[in-house]
């Protein structure tokens, strides 16, 4: 074939599978109309011969009443014997005329008629219109006369016999030919038929099937799709409504197949950012993901720093030589356009487009997206993308804003955590350290002191006559004080030691690495700091001079465990209040003593 069925439209391959019951109609019809013409044809003659046969008998009837009254005359000399020739003279010619027409049809028949009508012509010149004047004149006819007359009229009726043998041949021919013709046309039309429906299940079935099998194989891909599979096998293709449907599955699986591939690259980000402990760890991610799966020329992630309140810059990419400290700080966070409008925005022509007026580094060319760090509606930052022109597309943004709000989720729950953290080990009156991390770190401290053969001492400490002065001058000037005692004492211990509050005007120290004598004089130092330490008092009253009382006590020297050094140094602070107050003393054994 010149063609290919698989590339037709499926209107044309449903034409197709039509065309053959319309060949089938259209010849059945042909046939029908063929075979109505011959039954037509076959019943003209028929009834011109009929007709035939009838005006050749009345022409033949017509003769002999013609011989009888002629022979009738000439025997009795009646003129009313004439009357029946001449009637039957007359209607002859219009018999002749019918049967002429009647054998149009055929010349030869038409020929045959012609002469018969010159025979009577001729037989009505030669003996009967002689034979009537002879009698008409009294003279006496010979017989031979009468013999003649019957001859030649026995010669037309044999002749007229001879055209009726010969239409009756004819008619049985023409129904002889038309039996065998409507035989033919009955056998071509069952023929044709058997064909033809052959030919149309074939094409059915041919055109079913190219229809139906890639509607099969492209509901078994929709299925492979479903179950995750990206790469189904789909129809071969073609110039057809089913071509066109395979290509937009095609198209549709791909963009499937990127979706996911973008749904599992944020999935596994977010899985990776909530696992970060830290905010550069998360910086750290942050640029990774975003290099991978966005290319940018350039990744600027900024910060607000809570205490500044300025908008400095956390993580870069590229990195610089110099790292972070060649990015200067913004010092107005509102300056910076996505933040000060609470939403992302993005130049696609830096050339041709304004740009931000807090842009660091403007690129010289192609375009940025720039987007806030939003967490629990508070704006922690921001992010800037830059790329070539015109790469933010409404798809890469929605993308993006993913990333952005990963972003700034984790950096909210590391925050959150931390400050978690914070209440959880922090006195929140004094900002030292409370009694629960002050255990925890003293435990580790003493496995850590034991495993290198180091000692450590702990400092307890006790405001003098607190309760007296919280009761004169209020809550909030005792919650003063204790601040104030927690910033002096932790002014004069290095930033190695751990000041905690125990409770109430309690407080502890541990001074990692420290033996009797740097534990004794850390406390003094302490104890004097104190006594010079100024409280404002808001009012009137003069405040009482502040003292602190305070017990020291060393690991390994007074205890093998924490609990031990602990009790030592309470029971030595214990005896600085019972020799009267603002005093230190050390740990003394009950065998020392």
């Amino acid at each position: 074939m010149a063609f290919s069925l698989r590339n037709l439209k499926i209107r044309q391959q449903i034409y197709l599978v039509a065309f053959p019951p319309l060949f089938i109609l259209l010849s059945a019809s042909f046939l029908a109309i063929y075979g109505y013409r011959v039954a037509m044809q076959v019943n003209q003659s028929l009834r011109d011969s009929h007709e035939s046969l009838v005006r050749g008998e009345s022409v033949l009837r017509y003769l002999i009443e013609m011989y009888t009254g002629v022979r009738e005359y000439a025997l009795l000399r009646q003129p009313a014997s004439l009357a029946s020739y001449q009637e039957a003279a007359g209607r002859i010619p219009e018999e002749l005329v019918a049967l002429r027409l009647a054998e149009s049809d055929n010349a030869a028949q038409v020929r045959e008629v012609q002469g018969i009508e010159a025979d009577i012509r001729h037989w009505q010149w030669e003996w009967v219109q002689p034979t009537v004047r002879t009698v008409q004149e009294g003279k006496s006819l010979d017989h031979s006369v009468l013999a003649n007359g019957e001859k030649r009229m026995l010669a037309l009726r044999k002749r007229m016999g001879n055209l009726f043998d010969r239409d009756k041949a004819e008619n049985i021919e023409v129904l002889s030919t038309a039996a065998q013709m409507i035989r033919r046309l009955l056998l071509l039309g069952v023929g044709l038929a058997f064909l033809l429906a052959g030919v149309l299940l074939l094409f059915t079935r041919v055109v079913s099937r190219l229809i139906t099998q890639p509607i099969h194989q492209l509901i078994a891909a929709s299925e492979r799709v479903r179950q995750g599979d990206f790469a189904p096998s789909l129809p071969p293709p073609v110039d057809n409504e089913i071509g066109v449907l395979s290509r937009s599955f095609a198209q549709m699986t791909a963009t499937l197949q990127q979706e996911h591939a973008e749904m599992a690259a944020l999935t596994r980000f977010s899985e990776m950012v909530a696992q970060c402990t830290s905010e550069y760890e998360v910086y750290e991610q942050v640029l990774h993901s975003l290099k991978e799966r966005f290319h940018p020329r350039r990744v600027v992630i900024h910060k607000i720093s809570a205490g500044d309140n300025v908008l400095e810059v956390a993580a870069t990419y590229p990195v610089s030589q110099d790292g972070l400290k060649s990015w200067p700080v913004i010092e107005e966070p509102d300056n910076c356009k996505a933040i000060r409008i609470g939403r992302s925005f993005h130049v696609n022509d830096v050339t041709a487009e304004p740009l931000c007026s807090a842009m660091i580094t403007p690129p010289s060319e192609g375009s940025y997206y720039c987007s806030p760090l939003i967490a629990g509606g508070t704006i922690i930052g921001a992010i800037r993308l830059e790329a070539a022109k015109d790469f933010w597309t409404p798809e890469r943004e929605r993308l993006l804003q993913s990333y952005v709000g990963g972003t700034a989720t984790a950096l909210s729950n590391i925050r959150l955590l931390e400050t978690m953290k914070q209440q959880a080990t922090v006195d929140p009156l004094t900002g030292l350290y409370n009694r629960r991390f002050f255990d925890e770190y003293a435990r580790k401290l003493v496995a850590l002191a034991r495993r290198r053969s180091q000692s450590f001492g702990v400092v307890m400490m006790d405001l003098d006559h607190f309760k007296s002065f919280n009761d004169d001058f209020g809550h909030e000037l005792g919650d003063r004080l204790l601040r104030e005692f927690a910033r002096t004492a932790g002014a004069a211990v290095r930033e190695t030691s751990v000041a905690a509050r125990l409770g109430g005007e309690e407080f502890a120290l541990l001074l990692p690495d420290a033996d009797v004598e740097v534990s004794r004089l850390v406390a003094e130092r302490i104890r004097h700091a104190v006594a010079r330490m100024s409280v404002a008092s808001g009012t009137d009253k003069m405040l009482p001079a502040i003292t602190v009382s305070l017990g020291v006590a060393v690991y390994p020297d007074h205890g093998e465990s924490f609990d031990d050094i602990l009790q030592a140094a309470d029971k030595a602070l214990y005896e600085s209040k019972r020799a009267g107050r603002n005093r230190t003393t050390l740990y003394v054994a009950p065998g020392d003593e």
